[in-house]
């Protein structure tokens, strides 16, 4: 698809300093095979069609264009092209609701951050696929998507609890706590299996004490009632769980990591 580019009448569309005609050649360099290229294709890309986090009639007509980048296995930087559809996403769906209206550049009323979140919502199941890709920084990049983009609240509580299940790494599995935490303040309907669901992982004795915590953490956010007298101490204690004792030196005194400053953090003072 990226052999398509120039169908589009890029120089009618704008991004954050004019005419968007120099969006092509970022495209394509973002599928090239020089790193160089590839990162200075990034770099001008979020500085003008996704300037400040924004969304532009340009973003909106890159965004099939970008789908086939992240679609596709042999793309580069595969990761990092899923993980600005994110970013794109998380801005329109934002910046898009009830009463919201927003401006181009020109002033001109538009309607890009509405037609993006559209599109996000359209493509909600790629990333699920993207989350399940064997490339863990591929899935950083999109667990969030399923917070944002599926709208469908029983399918999304469904497969952040396997995503949760088939994660390794620490960094997915906290993610995706806190994804489902989105997902249960943007759709109503999430909220009592969410609910239900960092019970579950709060109350687990054989859970890793950081996803327990992060499981009361998420809950305390998007379910504030579910505070009560026991959370705090649960909390401390977890903490404790997860922070590593301090080191010991030969001296009998506890070594840490240096400050600022060049003494140590934990335990006696050095030069």
């Amino acid at each position: 698809m990226i052999n398509d580019i120039g169908s589009v009448a890029w120089a009618s569309v704008g991004h954050a300093y004019g005419p968007a005609d120099d969006v092509p050649q970022w495209l394509r360099g973002m599928t090239s095979p020089d790193s160089e290229v590839r990162d200075k294709a990034f770099s001008s890309f979020y500085s003008a069609a996704h300037h400040q986090g924004d969304v532009y009639s340009c973003t909106v007509a890159s965004l099939p264009f970008l789908f086939a980048m992240a679609d596709d296995s042999s793309t580069p930087d595969r990761s990092r092209v899923v993980a600005l559809l994110v970013s794109i996403g998380r801005e329109a769906a934002e910046r898009h609701g009830p009463g919201v209206i927003c401006f181009d550049i020109n002033g001109e009323q538009s309607t890009a951050h509405e037609d993006t979140a559209a599109i996000m919502r359209e493509r909600g199941e790629a990333f699920v696929v993207y989350a399940c890709n064997a490339d863990a920084q591929l899935r950083s990049g999109a667990i969030p998507g399923l917070g944002l983009f599926l709208d469908d609240a029983e399918r999304a509580v469904s497969v952040l609890q396997k995503q949760l299940e088939a994660e390794g790494g620490i960094t997915e599995r906290l993610l995706v706590v806190r994804t489902m935490a989105d997902l249960a303040l943007r759709l109503p309907a999430a909220r009592k299996p969410a609910r239900a669901w960092f019970d579950a992982l709060a109350d687990g004795v054989e859970v890793d004490a950081d996803i327990r915590l992060a499981a009361i953490v998420q809950r305390a956010r998007c379910a504030p009632e579910s505070l009560d007298d026991t959370t705090l101490p649960t909390a401390i204690e977890l903490l404790r769980q997860i922070t590593p004792a301090p080191r010991h030196d030969n001296s009998g005194g506890e070594a840490g990591s240096r400050g600022p400053s060049g003494v140590y953090v934990h335990g006696r003072a050095r030069p």
